[in-house]
């Protein structure tokens, strides 16, 4: 299992870890006994889908990608509330380390701005806040996930799907790694 370091992004990563595998093993109980689906499914849908393999499998596929997808979004969105509530608060230390180091501090203080009227409210906001403060390859691998996940939760309308599928741990990784330079 990987290392996730910020308390609350862990506690959702494993939670979700934990949904995932219970999903993974009830999924491997449909493969060989169709029937199965109608113990694990809410009553109401019972015999739905498990009159036929076909539509039990589908089903379960359905299913395991769902979870996928609730988990990206719910790691993103816990994420997102470690970052704001970071930069939130980080006004008044960084204040003048950042005017006597920064090459552009008028950058930081327009953001800051933002930040206080709340007017940054969106990931892209804290992508754009630490461009050129982190490694380039960790910054493109945010923005693959966000685009991963914003074609989840936004829809997924006249958009060729992102290039990337990461497995969830390694989205958690990528997201704690992240929160580990800002907090730098």
């Amino acid at each position: 299992m990987v290392t996730i370091n910020n308390d609350n992004l862990r506690a959702t990563f494993e939670y979700l870890a934990t949904i995932e595998n219970i999903v993974q093993k009830e999924v491997k109980q449909i493969q060989g006994n169709k029937n199965y689906l109608d113990k694990i499914v809410p009553q109401q849908i019972a015999r739905t889908y498990s009159q036929k393999q076909n539509s039990a499998l589908s089903f379960a596929d359905s299913l395991v990608k769902t979870a996928y997808e609730n988990s990206v979004v719910s790691l993103l969105a816990t994420f997102e509330k470690v970052v704001f509530a970071k930069y939130r608060t980080s006004y008044g230390a960084i204040k003048n380390l950042v005017s006597d180091n920064a090459s552009k501090p008028l950058d930081y203080f327009k953001s800051r701005e933002n930040f206080i009227n709340d007017k940054i409210d969106r990931l892209s906001g804290i992508i754009y806040l630490i461009e050129g403060h982190i490694a380039s390859e960790l910054l493109d691998t945010l923005k693959q996930i966000k685009d991963h996940r914003n074609y989840i939760a936004h829809g997924k309308r006249d958009v060729a799907p992102p290039a990337i599928e990461m497995k969830l741990a390694e989205m958690a990784k990528v997201l704690d790694e992240v929160i580990s330079e800002i907090e730098r």
